[in-house]
């Protein structure tokens, strides 16, 4: 059933809507006070995923506060410790868009982490 589903959009479709999705929430994203962005700042060269953290917060902290909005992310370590160590972070936090994913939804997200940066006073 998936597989007819996608096949029906076409992949083209579906990365096209990633990649346009991806793009709106890191020019969002840009302008969250206190917020640093992870890899690619270039839609086109990512996929739906963004990897950020707020300075001085928690991931798990921000992930609490994104859940309360009814918003779902995703804190820790990913299985990427190493990169972990790399960044010099405990955890990072991760959105992932994908062709079910709007624009209204990722503009829930970046309420959720504009009420982060003034509940934290970034």
């Amino acid at each position: 059933a998936a597989i007819d589903y996608l096949t029906k959009i076409g992949m083209d479709n579906v990365r096209n809507h990633e990649i346009e999705l991806t793009k709106y929430a890191l020019e969002k994203m840009s302008k969250v006070k206190g917020l640093v962005i992870y890899g690619p700042k270039d839609s086109n060269k990512q996929g739906g995923v963004i990897s950020f953290n707020f300075k001085d917060v928690h991931p798990h902290d921000v992930a609490t506060i994104v859940d309360k909005n009814g918003v779902a992310i995703r804190s820790g370590h990913h299985c990427a410790q190493v990169l972990m160590e790399k960044l010099d972070v405990p955890a990072t936090n991760r959105a992932s868009f994908y062709i079910y994913t709007t624009k209204q939804e990722v503009d829930a997200l970046i309420d959720s982490l504009e009420q982060v940066a003034k509940v934290f006073r970034l």
